[in-house]
């Protein structure tokens, strides 16, 4: 029973979960989490902040978006919604510079393996995503932010250009100047989508936290 009712909670659409919580199923804001930490990981990096606040950002990210509820009309996805809260909360980190910090250069990712991979041939493509998310890093703000919702999150135009409220052409014009800074750390690289990924454990802890927190509110 247990495993169905995980399994009909991954089935639901963004609408019907917001909707289940807002009729008082509030587990399903677990959900939200889960389908969005890799999202909101990856654009809090592309704010600057350091990987070491990341969680706590994305934590009061979720919580505000909960708190608020009542404010979402639908008029665009949830996620949307959820992104943007994100993003006023990074420009709020920043603008304190209480928390707000670059990415470190040392920092490293780990990559699964390839199934078809020999050893060399994996440390080798670790090797290139680090470089690659170095040389992301260092790029200026306005065209990080961009290259990483685009190419490596997957947005589309639209949904990038809604995010960070600019015009679709401003979204073309920043992502081609991204490329073109990152030409040489691009080449060779077919799949980007592995770039900053956020760990099976450091989701799940996120999550928790949320939770506790949403259903703590719930009783009292």
């Amino acid at each position: 029973m247990i495993k169905e009712a995980v399994q009909n909670e991954t089935e639901l659409t963004e609408e019907e979960i917001i909707s289940g919580i807002r009729s008082g199923n509030v587990q399903l804001y677990r959900e939200i989490v889960r389908r969005n930490n890799q999202r909101l990981y990856r654009i809090a990096l592309s704010y600057g902040i350091s990987d070491d606040d990341a969680d706590e950002v994305m934590q009061i990210a979720y919580i505000t978006a909960y708190e608020k509820l009542d404010q979402f009309r639908g008029e665009a996805k949830f996620s949307t919604w959820l992104t943007k809260i994100l993003i006023n909360e990074c420009l709020m980190q920043k603008r304190s510079q209480k928390r707000f910090s670059r990415l470190n250069n040392e920092m490293s990712v780990t990559i699964p393996a390839g199934r078809h991979q020999n050893p060399e041939e994996n440390y080798m493509n670790e090797q290139r995503k680090e470089i690659l998310e170095k040389a992301v890093n260092e790029l200026p703000d306005k065209y990080r932010s961009v290259f990483i919702l685009k190419e490596v999150e997957g947005m589309s135009i639209d949904e990038a250009s809604k995010v960070l409220n600019i015009s679709k052409v401003n979204v073309k014009v920043r992502l081609h100047r991204a490329k073109s800074m990152l030409k040489d750390f691009i080449s060779g690289m077919t799949d980007l989508s592995s770039l900053f990924t956020f760990g099976n454990d450091r989701c799940d802890r996120l999550n928790e936290n949320v939770m506790q927190y949403v259903m703590g509110k719930e009783t009292k």
